[in-house]
């Protein structure tokens, strides 16, 4: 399902699942695509000529060596100048209006052979190799609608996050992305050489005879009706297929990611059975989107193909009965088995121009879901974004205040009320309470992964509306409750996010966070390769590894959720001491559930139900007798 729009989203473009193409939306929708030709534009004319080059060099070769092949050297028919110059004959013994014997006809052959193949040698390298320069310009183009998704996705709110399926956002990168070549591929380059050819086998046609071109321009009405009549159905069935395939998606990396949990439920066969149920849902939707299409396709050959009869059977009349052309062309005066050929390819190949453009059409309806679908995405506006006067942030000298802040994420779902908080420099405070407390809510406005709906958050003063998000990160370091680690060394780890580390710095980190001691029992130490997500090591080893590459950052503002939450109270009892001989001069926010953990901080804050209702040292909240803290301490110990 597609989450619903964010506060600040910007309507999406392409309208709801049953909208067809229409001309408007196609011109938008083309406009919006091109804006990612912009990095390979000058391939594109470069492709351009070069394909422009071959067409114009190559195809009068070809045209010419056909008619000679059909006219002159099965029929004997006089050559003209151009084929005799082409062929490099001898003008004495082959000149314009000569009829030519059996050895004229073997002699021009073996010509015919050499100039064939030579343009043969020449041609087909030239074109596979555009043809590849083509696959690498698409690819290209795809590659920058991939990043600029990614970036989209990374600079959405949490709240975005929270709505939406992991799976639904790799499917619309991954898959719906792709589409991107393919709407180039099909409105940009593909009409240009179809339109080329349609016209040109027109022309031919129309030199051959005016009354049979009609035929073939007669096939464009019944064409467009069908075409018009079947975008509405072809579009609702291919979003319903898509949209079938990102749910399955989103099913397949739910059961990875949780393969844990449900082999310790024993719930395989309930997930399988889920999964078989979606799986025939996507296969349905899929089936019914391709049939169709496939019963588009059948009657647009069907409309061709009346056509085709008819302008065949015309043309084979003519040449029964030897009538005259409409005007000479290369060389022929009468309809002639040759001539009957030549038309019959030309006659046929415009008929197919036609139809593979409206077959085009039909693709692009499922293109255009496609790209509706990246676009969504695209279209939404960060809730959380640079202001125009932003600046950066200086080292913080005083402290973070939040000054009576309140947030919500949802009108029925309040987080905070009203929380005034100050968290000066050189201090670990420790934030606790219950679940649902809005500990969590807390950390994300520091890092302004949201903005308060009310008040403000500041740092020496300076509300974080002003600074740079990318200044106010950097400056921010984070351990997080879920200890992500990477499929690489356990250096590479800890040093990930952070730049010009040496060994002296990455072993000081391990040091504060107590990591040093068990990496050094690891097989190669520091160059152990963990396997993905730090399998091969125990939760409280991962954690002391989220916890070293956080310090190892140096940030003036450390922030840690729940960092200790894996580790015995021995452990966790040095760690918090070397953390607080390292903390001197930052700032340190510790939220934690274990009640133990915060009585280790300088300062304590209990919040509840979204509200501060103390503030203070452990040993002057232990010390009062009907405080929230000793409250949830004497629960605790219960």
């Amino acid at each position: 399902m597609n989450p619903a729009p964010p506060r600040g989203a910007t309507p999406v473009a392409g309208g709801g699942p049953d909208d067809h193409l229409r001309l408007r939306s196609l011109v938008a929708l083309t406009w919006r695509s091109l804006r990612f030709l912009r990095p390979v534009r000058f391939h594109l004319a470069a492709l351009f000529t070069g394909f422009g080059g071959l067409a114009l060099v190559f195809l009068p070769v070809g045209l010419l060596l056909i008619d000679v092949f059909w006219t002159r050297i099965l029929f004997g028919l006089p050559p003209i100048e151009a084929e005799i110059r082409l062929l490099g004959l001898d003008p004495l013994r082959f000149h314009p209006g000569a009829l030519m014997g059996p050895a004229e006809r073997r002699e021009m052959l073996r010509h015919w052979i050499a100039v064939a193949g030579v343009a043969a040698l020449i041609a087909t390298p030239i074109a596979l190799a555009l043809s590849y320069y083509q696959i690498w310009i698409l690819q290209r183009v795809n590659q920058t609608l991939r990043l600029a998704i990614l970036d989209r996705l990374q600079s959405l709110s949490l709240r975005f996050h929270a709505d939406s399926r992991i799976g639904d956002a790799m499917y619309r990168m991954y898959q719906d992305s792709s589409m991107v070549t393919r709407f180039l591929e099909a409105f940009v380059l593909a009409p240009i050489f179809t339109i080329g050819r349609f016209l040109l086998a027109l022309a031919v046609v129309v030199a051959f005879d005016p009354r049979l071109a009609l035929i073939l321009l007669a096939v464009w009405p019944p064409l467009l009706v069908l075409g018009a009549r079947s975008a509405r159905p072809l579009r609702r069935d291919f979003r319903r297929a898509r949209e079938a395939n990102s749910e399955l998606t989103a099913r397949i990396q739910e059961t990875v990611a949780g393969i844990r949990v449900l082999k310790a439920y024993r719930a395989e066969r309930r997930e399988l059975a889920h999964f078989e149920r979606e799986s025939k849902a996507a296969f349905a939707a899929a089936f019914t989107a391709r049939s169709r299409f496939a019963s588009y396709l059948v009657r647009l050959f069907w409309v061709t193909g009346v056509a085709l009869v008819a302008g065949g059977a015309l043309a084979a009349v003519a040449t029964q009965r030897g009538l005259e052309t409409f005007a000479a062309v290369l060389g022929f005066h009468v309809w002639t088995l040759g001539l009957w050929n030549y038309f019959k390819d030309r006659f046929d190949d415009g008929a197919s121009q036609a139809r593979s453009l409206l077959r085009t059409w039909g693709r692009a309806q499922d293109i255009a879901v496609a790209l509706d679908r990246v676009f969504e995405v695209l279209d939404r506006e960060p809730e959380v974004s640079d202001a125009p006067d932003a600046i950066d942030l200086p080292v913080p000298a005083e402290g973070v205040r939040f000054r009576d802040v309140s947030f919500g994420y949802g009108p029925e779902r309040p987080a905070l009320e009203d929380v005034d908080l100050e968290l000066p420099v050189g201090s670990v405070t420790a934030v606790v309470g219950p679940t649902g407390a809005g500990k969590t809510t807390l950390l994300a406005l520091l890092l302004r992964l949201y903005d308060p709906d009310r008040g403000t958050v500041e740092i020496d003063g300076v509300p974080l509306e002003r600074v740079r998000l990318a200044s106010l990160r950097s400056a921010v370091s984070i351990a997080l409750q879920e200890n992500l680690l990477f499929a690489a060394t356990v250096r590479e780890n800890v040093a990930y996010g952070s730049r010009d580390t040496s060994d002296e710095k990455l072993r000081a980190a391990a040091w504060v966070a107590c990591a040093d001691e068990f990496i050094e029992r690891l097989p190669q130490g520091w160059d152990t390769l963990l396997g993905e997500r730090g399998t091969g090591l125990s939760s409280g080893q991962r954690q002391r590894l989220s916890l070293a590459r956080a310090i190892l950052r140096d940030a003036p503002i450390l922030i840690l959720d729940e960092p200790t939450a894996s580790l015995d109270a021995e452990t966790e009892a040095r760690v918090l001491e070397r953390l607080s001989a390292w903390a001197r001069g930052r700032i340190v926010l510790l939220v934690t559930h274990r009640l133990s953990t915060a009585r280790l901080a300088d300062r304590l804050v209990v919040l509840e139900e979204g509200r501060v209702r103390e503030v203070g040292t452990p040993s002057e909240l232990v010390a009062r007798p009907e405080g929230t803290f000793r409250r949830l301490r004497a629960a605790e110990v219960a």
